[in-house]
């Protein structure tokens, strides 16, 4: 999709802006943010008149020749062609890292390929360049936010004004008890998809088009907002897109206490605390709505004068505008007086003229590079800017060091392999004192689960996953992925002695090798892809060895101890935990047993408890609902006796352990033992998504 023609300069008829490519991974049907936001984006770009084009496969950017690209969601798709790519960088990582384990690891190793960063706050900027300094990187980086365009929308409050609240509700009925509550309140109009919000019927006002406009235009119809970020968000001091899209509209807003708001609005926003569980937000909120409705004056007075801070310093043209800045730095690359010596041995096995020319392509910066070849596979020609050696002893270590005279690192390219531009730059950037390094590799034809739709016409490539899930039947392919990833200091080379094999098998065993005697660095930024599965001569994979076991420490304490949603993981984390099976075998007390969670996790919590727990359990609890569930009790806490309610150990089965540990606790009797099964729920589910 084309936005904006761009402007020209008059007397020499050339664009005095940049050309990018917008680019959503995700399928351009789906109501997603990122739809939203390329939208915004292309708008605010054409206004500075710059050229943009919104596209989610690889193919139709590299059509389109931008000068660079800006991806959406770097944690879902890697650099997939040669310009210059820009990663937005406003996910936070706790909000990333919560996700499939899977879709964790791929994104954390996707989102280290981009070229330069694009920002929301110190606190990711710190956590980015922890992880950078890890890869030897100090990429440009740019102050953003996921924004809107500026904007002229007079403050419209009055007699219809409700709390506009917008979302796609993706991780399931968010903030059920607070939304229910300002729905039969009459204070709150819903949008977003039915299917989503069919449970609010009282306060849902139907879809909104993600057409880059109509959102704000509904939270100016109806004069004042709700913005409410995660956890996530309030600890990486990240804002939501909530904020902005309600101070372009001129809307009055109520928003939770968040850092950045607090800093950059001040009091022209109407704060609540989202600590203390959702039925007290509540109250809050609706605190704050009757004050709006009882100074409708200055009210709109500060919804005026957040739009005036938005337009200043917070819109989307005015983050844009150092763009580029930043794009003319990452044209400027130093490049050393002294060029770095790499050699790269390419073994036996067809396509050598398009390995020499992929060779001849990461020749430049700073980098002059010799092709190592067997003497029967001379080449009829050699690409220009490439050295050439021929190999013409006995394949084997000792004759492959005697070829590295001069050289300072070693890398490998195998047949089927394509390297990303600056790979050998990065590799050797990335060797360091360990003096070995390995960039990660893509596999061919893979798909996962990132819980968003990928477009179905992007022939994604993924990252392989971690060793002790690689299928016997796919070792080879890490094999080849881990040669081909692999930069050597020559010093590391000598340390090894003798390898047995042909030149491809040397090639394949290098890696582990190295790795059996000292550090090989592994660095998460893929730089390669294999294009197809590897030529395996017959009975080679026997010949392969292994890659080996270092042991780590296990971790002390589970990674996620309440549901993304809790709105006080602090008092979540409070409470003792069942992680593994085993934890269910010693629970305190000698009372009666309830499960609170009358969902997935009260199922999974059933399954694990072992013959010497059952005798206990009386059955399941839950906020609203009597009956019975899976053959057992299902009651409310209040219908408990209160003597069995003190001998009682209530485990909970939930997401939202800190509000249904304020149920507890507040009762006229507390139960004896309150323990959190979330973690091992969680665990439970990341194993079966595995």
């Amino acid at each position: 999709m084309n936005i904006g023609g761009g402007v020209t300069d008059p007397m020499t008829g050339e664009s005095k802006g940049p050309r990018l490519a917008l680019f959503n991974p995700f399928d351009p049907a789906q109501p997603l943010a990122e739809r939203e936001l390329a939208l915004r984006l292309g708008r605010a770009m054409a206004g500075l008149g710059w050229q943009a084009a919104i596209h989610s496969r690889a193919a139709d950017v590299a059509a389109m020749d931008p000068d660079a690209v800006l991806c959406l969601h770097p944690q879902a798709t890697p650099k997939l062609t040669s310009h210059p790519w820009l990663a937005c960088y406003w996910n936070p990582p706790a909000l990333i890292a919560a996700g499939s384990e899977t879709a964790f690891h791929h994104g954390r190793a996707f989102e280290l390929s981009h070229d330069a960063y694009l920002v929301s706050g110190p606190g990711l900027a710190a956590h980015l360049a922890g992880r950078m300094a890890l890869v030897g990187r100090d990429p440009p980086t740019l102050p953003f936010h996921v924004s809107s365009p500026r904007s002229a929308l007079a403050p419209n409050l009055g007699p219809q004004s409700r709390l506009f609240y917008v979302g796609s509700n993706w991780d399931g009925r968010r903030y059920p008890h607070l939304l229910g509550r300002l729905a039969a309140a009459g204070v709150l109009a819903l949008h977003g998809t039915a299917d989503r919000w069919s449970h609010l019927q009282d306060a849902y006002q139907g879809p909104l088009p993600f057409d880059g406009s109509a959102v704000i235009a509904a939270a100016h119809h109806w004069g004042m907002g709700l913005c409410l970020h995660l956890p996530a968000h309030r600890e990486a001091a990240v804002p939501n897109m909530r904020v902005f899209e309600l101070a372009a509209a001129g809307a009055v807003i109520i928003a939770d206490r968040h850092p950045f708001i607090e800093e950059w609005f001040g009091d022209t926003v109407l704060y609540v605390d989202p600590t203390g569980g959702e039925a007290a937000l509540a109250d809050h909120i609706l605190d704050r709505v009757a004050w709006i409705k009882a100074h409708p004056a200055q009210a709109r007075a500060m919804a005026a004068a957040a739009q005036d801070i938005f337009n200043r310093a917070l819109c989307l043209e005015v983050l844009l505008e150092p763009l580029p800045d930043l794009l003319a730095d990452l044209r400027r690359r130093p490049v050393q007086a002294q060029p770095s010596t790499v050699a790269v041995l390419l073994p036996p096995g067809g396509e050598l003229d398009s390995r020499l020319a992929q060779l001849a392509a990461q020749a430049g910066e700073g980098l002059a590079i010799t092709a190592l070849l067997p003497a029967g596979d001379a080449p009829a020609s050699v690409p220009a800017g490439l050295s050439l050696r021929l190999l013409d002893g006995p394949a084997g270590l000792p004759g492959l060091v005697a070829a590295l005279v001069g050289v300072e690192m070693l890398a490998i390219l195998p047949a089927g392999v394509e390297w990303h531009p600056s790979h050998l730059a990065g590799l050797l950037r990335a060797t360091g004192k360990a003096g070995a390094a390995l960039a990660a590799g893509l596999w061919p034809r893979e798909t996962v689960d990132q819980g968003f739709p990928i477009d179905p016409a992007e022939d994604r490539t993924l990252p392989p996953p971690p060793p002790l899930t690689v299928p016997a039947d796919r070792q080879g392919e890490r094999a080849w992925l881990r040669a081909a990833g692999l930069g050597c200091r020559v010093v590391r080379l000598r340390e090894l002695g003798e390898l047995p094999g042909d030149w491809l098998e040397l090639a394949l065993n290098l890696a582990p090798a190295l790795a059996a005697r000292g550090e090989v660095r592994e660095i998460p930024v893929p730089s390669l892809r294999l294009l197809r599965p590897p030529p395996f001569a017959a009975g080679l994979r026997g010949r392969l060895l292994p890659w080996p076991e270092h042991s780590a420490p296990g971790a002390e304490r589970p990674p996620r101890l309440t549901g993304l949603n809790d709105l006080d993981p602090v008092l979540a984390a409070s409470l003792p935990f069942l992680w593994r099976a085993t934890d269910f075998a010693a629970l305190p007390g000698t009372g009666p047993i309830w499960l609170y969670g009358a969902g997935q996790g009260g199922g999974l919590v059933l399954a694990c408890l072992p013959p010497t727990i059952r005798p206990r359990l009386r059955g399941f609890l839950d906020s609203e609902r009597r009956g019975e569930l899976l053959g057992l009790p299902l009651a409310r806490p209040q219908d408990i006796a209160a003597e069995e309610m003190a001998a009682a150990t209530i485990i909970i089965a939930a997401q939202y352990v800190s509000d249904i540990l304020r149920v507890l606790r507040g009762g006229p009797v507390p139960p004896a033992h309150i323990l959190n099964a979330y973690p091992y729920i969680a665990a439970k589910q990341a194993e079966e998504e595995r």
